[in-house]
Parts: C-alpha cells; structure tokens; sequence
C-alpha cells in the first residue's frame, strides 16, 4: 500500500464538456407547468404520481394529500402523501421513484404540479411518501454554473466523502423519513468483486446496490452499445452513471420536469455535492423487487441524453445534447498458465468523489475475473495515468497473499491510493485523461520469503564496495533455495572507525524519502518513483542522529541549532542520501534483516 503524504483536497465538481457525438432524444415538455403552491393544498385533495415501472412506458398511480410539514427541511415544507395504483400498496414507495412529478387535479385549473415524490419512511406498512414542493426545485433550472473553486486540503479522504469508519452503522427503525434511495444496478463483475464494491458504495450512502446481467442495454445494431433512449418526459426514467463499458455502475432515478433543453429530477440531492459532472442517460425498468425494508426499482442504464450540473438539497438539475467527459480505462489481462489474453474497455466518472472507488474496482475486477482459482494467486501490474498537462503517471508492482485473492485485492487498493492522491492533491485541479493497465495473472503465490543474509566479512574497508548474499525461499519451487547477489557501494570516508547497520528487504518499506511536496509537481515525481514490492534492497543507517523538518533530513547543523530542533530527531538515517543498492526480482519480499558491520580506521 502506497503512503501517500497529507495533500487530500476539496472534491471539485466540474470539468470540461464536449458535443454530443450522437443523436440524443427530444424535450418532449417545454412549456413552463401549472403550478400549485405547497400552502394551498388540503387534505383529502386527489391526484395521480408518473413514474416507469415496466421498459420506458410512463404510467399514472393515484395520490391523496395527507397534510404539508412545515420547514420540515431548512425552509423548505415537505407534502405528504398517500400512493394507490401500480402495485404500490404492495411494494410501498419504491427506490428509484426520486422525481417522480405528483400532480394535483383541480375542478376548475386543472392538473397542477405540485412537487416530486421524494421522501419515504422504511419497512412502512402504508405507502406513505414525501414530495419536495415544485416551488423549490424550479429555481435550479436557473442556478448559475460557477467555475471550479480552488482547491483546499482536508485531514482525510474519508471525512470529505463522508466514509469516516468511526460512524455507527444503524438500522433503521422506521420512524425516519429520509430521501427516497437512488438503486444502483452493477453489471459486468465478478461476484467476489461486487462483494467488496457493494460494501464500499452501500458505505458512502447507496442503499440499494444489485447485480444484473445487462446493468447496460445493449444494442441490437452494434454489439457492446448501448440502446438509445426514449424521448424524455417528466415521469421518464433516467441513469446516473459512475462507469460504463465492459463493466457497469448506474443509478436509477426519475425527471420531475423539463424546460427546453434543461430537466430537474428527484427532489432531493444525489449526495449533496453541490455543482457536479456526470452523464446522463434513460433506464429501461426489468422489474420491482418489494421488500420490507424499502423496495426497488431493477433496470438497464440507455444511451447517454446528458450531463448533470446540479446536485442540492431541493433537486438535482441537468442539460440534454451535451456528452459527459469520462475517464477511458483499457485494461489488458493475460493468464500465464492458461496463455490467454482478455481486454477490458470502461468508461468512468471524473467526478473526484468516486473516480478513486471506480479506479480501484475496474482494475481489481478485471484481474478477479481472469483467475479461476483463488486459492494462490500472483499478480504483475504495469499502470498507466495519464494526466492533462502533466504527461504519464507510470507505476510497476507485484502483488500476492498468503490466502486467496489478497493480492488482487492490494492491487485494487494501490490504484485507488493512486487515483486519491492525484484527485485530491490539495494544489490544483488535475484530471486523469486516461488510464492503461496490463495485468498478468498467475496461478502460483510469487512469495519470497527472507531466509539469510550474509556480507563477506564482518570488517570492511571504507572506499571498497560491499558484497552481500540473501537466501530467498521460494514456496513450491524446486530448488526451493534462491540466493541473491547484491553489492553495495563504497561507503564514505568519515564512516571509519565506526560501527554501520545495513538494513535488507523490500525497497517499498525502505524507499527513498521525499520532503512533504509542496507543488503538483514534486507530489507526481513521489508517485512515479515508489518502488515495487519486488525491489529487494539493502540500505545503510548511518550512526549519526539526524534531523527532519517538514519531511527533509537536515545535514551538517550547529549544536545550537540541532539542541533547538531536538523534537523532531530521529535516531537512523535511511534517506535518499544513504548507501543503498537494490535489484529487482520475481518475487513479493517478505521479511526483513540487519547486518551489523564494523568500519576499519
């Protein structure tokens, strides 16, 4: 697992839009709605609710008033309902129904928009819901697009995205109401792998989180594209994708309304990430799967209609005719025993709260489903980021474990430590243009374990290299004994007369040191030269205590100075200033060693 220094920053919500490369559907509403506002209405009035249960087709279910909250939200009331029709008293509210449009029937105006279905109560008996008055979620069709704010740094990653570990999980007990979930359908991954991916998305707030065979519809024209979608309308059914391709993740939700190119949707925010980039496109609705807890809605991402801008508290709102920007990943899998070589092509989400998961789950998924035994597995991984305006991002390492799949699943957690530290730098804006990863899989534990170390003489001589020999035992080989030559450098002349340690193992636990970067620049240049986990190496700690400000080793202070500093002293040296060889290898290292020799006068 890679360090990476403290330089997480504020999750930035907007980058750069292109023209839609295909045909997108039409805005089939553009007149500005009827409305009716949320202190008119009574109880006992009647409407109807639109939402897809079945393909595309937008169906009507029937709707009481119940009574309005008020300011049940910061300045905002919050209408209650009650749904009848389309298998709802069976279901209940159904996840995926957010943004479904509740109009009210007048005598004498006619149907008037009262809000979006929006709020539910779990393991309710009746279907119960709450709807975001339209008055609210209008002014986002008007909300002015701002540029990216600079970026600030925060303590953790987790506390930004809300993934702090030390929160409760807790049951709910059904007294709550709290926005109706948004379903997210995954396809194209192993069921280990989705395992792991559902308890990392159910941790940042997903609730519902299924598998599908086709999380993406595809095509009958062209094999791997994905159907187009209907002409929208409110009451439509639409996706939200965090990745596409070979591999799906999707959400499903519903349009509460449109406005010329513009739509609102849900009635509530997707995860309150204020001004945001993602794609957009219809869902075809398979089924609703009813549950006790909270039912919901089982569909396949269509083709993209657009982008979402805004993601806030009364609604989330987007533009039709515009393609999201994403984030290619090719990723070439080869088998060594089974010589086989398999290609994965994804697309996923630049937005900077979930590009890191998706990153991880891409690569981790792709290496799951090309090993058929899990009991031993070894993994090479040769990783590509390539970032605007700052060339390639290029890192090698080698992964196994000593049960099942823990290699595959390291090699998961480095690429998404990768893609968090570019994220969220703390210095500027940097977006990952695309990313190449070739994989080799192997079906052999690539361990070494340390078994010796042994240099020529317990005496040497300064100005005269140092040739030292480590025993490696490698598991299920024959010999099962590998010895490994490694030659250190002379060491320098004012180490005579003293005693040296020589440290041995892998050069990642023993890596060159970095001062804590302070531009864009010198954090890249620290993720381009972390060592492999293969790398063995062989350091000297020099005797003398050294000092560390702001991560650099100070050299050659007055004592004055060095009795001032005395906080931050640390006892050995193994900087990029040390004596140290390394080489690399087939093998994890594991293990380490120490060699204690004397320096002749």
């Amino acid at each position: 697992m890679i360090r990476i220094f403290n330089v997480l920053a504020l999750l930035l919500m907007v980058a750069a839009q292109v023209p839609a490369t295909a045909a997108v559907a039409q805005v089939a509403v553009k007149n500005p709605p009827a409305t009716i506002d949320a202190r008119e209405l009574k109880a006992g009035m009647k409407g109807y609710g639109l939402t897809v249960v079945r393909g595309t087709k937008v169906e009507r279910f029937e709707v009481e008033i119940i009574g309005v909250l008020h300011y049940a939200l910061p300045r905002q009331d919050l209408i209650l309902i009650r749904c009848a029709g389309l298998n709802i008293e069976h279901s209940g509210i159904v996840a995926g129904m957010s943004g479904s449009p509740i109009f009210v029937v007048d005598p004498t105006k006619g149907d008037l928009l009262a809000g979006a279905l929006s709020y539910g109560f779990p393991f309710n008996k009746d279907p119960i819901a709450g709807v975001t008055p339209i008055a609210d979620m209008l002014p986002e069709f008007d909300r002015k697009l701002l540029p990216p704010p600079i970026n600030q740094k925060f303590t953790t990653v987790k506390k930004v995205a809300g993934l702090d570990p030390a929160s409760a999980v807790r049951m709910p007990d059904g007294s709550e109401m709290r926005p109706v979930a948004i379903p997210l359908v995954v396809s194209g991954f192993h069921p280990d792998a989705f395992a792991a991916l559902k308890g990392e998305l159910q941790g940042i707030g997903f609730d519902h989180v299924h598998m599908a065979t086709g999380g993406a519809a595809p095509s009958s024209s062209s094999k791997g594209a994905r159907k187009p979608s209907p002409p929208y309308e409110p009451g439509s059914a639409i996706s939200l994708a965090l990745a596409r391709g070979d591999m799906s993740i999707s959400g499903i939700g519903t349009i509460t309304w449109v406005r010329g190119d513009q739509f609102i949707a849900f009635g509530h925010p997707f995860k309150s990430l204020g001004q945001v980039h993602l794609p957009v496109g219809g869902a075809d609705i398979q089924w609703i799967l009813s549950s006790l807890s909270s039912s919901f809605k089982m569909g396949n991402a269509l083709d993209d209609i657009g982008i979402l801008d805004i993601d806030r508290l009364p609604a989330v709102a987007g533009r039709v005719g515009i393609r999201a920007q994403m984030i290619p990943f090719r990723v070439t899998v080869k088998h060594k025993e089974l010589k086989t070589t398999d290609v994965w092509n994804v697309e996923a989400t630049d937005q900077p709260s979930f590009f890191p998961l998706v990153a991880s789950m891409i690569i981790g998924n792709a290496a799951r489903v090309a090993a058929p035994v899990a009991e031993s597995v070894g993994v090479e991984l040769k990783l590509k980021m390539f970032v605007d305006g700052h060339g390639v991002v290029e890192t090698r390492d080698v992964f196994s474990g000593l049960s099942g799949m823990q290699g595959v699943g390291e090699m998961g957690a480095v690429v998404g430590n990768y893609a968090k530290a570019i994220t969220f730098n703390g210095f500027e804006r940097l977006r990952v243009g695309s990313v190449e990863a070739e994989i080799v899989v192997s079906e052999t534990r690539n361990l070494a374990f340390m078994e010796f170390v042994r240099a020529a003489a317990e005496e040497v001589e300064v100005g005269q290299p140092i040739p030292i020999k480590v025993g490696l035992m490698i598991p299920n080989v024959e010999p099962p004994l590998t010895v490994v030559n490694l030659t250190l450098p002379a060491l320098p002349a004012y180490l005579a007369g003293s005693q040296v340690t020589v440290q041995i193992g892998s050069e990642k636990a023993m890596g060159p040191e970095f001062p804590e970067p302070n531009n864009v620049d010198a954090l890249l240049h620290f993720l381009r030269a972390q060592p492999s986990r293969s790398r063995l190496a062989a350091v000297v700690a020099m005797p003398e205590p050294t000092l560390m400000l702001r991560g650099a080793r100070l050299t050659g202070l007055p004592m004055g100075v060095r009795d001032e500093l005395a906080g931050h002293q640390v006892s050995v040296r193994t900087g990029k200033d040390t004596v140290r060889v390394a080489q690399d290898t087939p093998w994890v290292i594991n293990g380490s060693a120490t060699l204690k020799l004397r320096v002749k006068p």
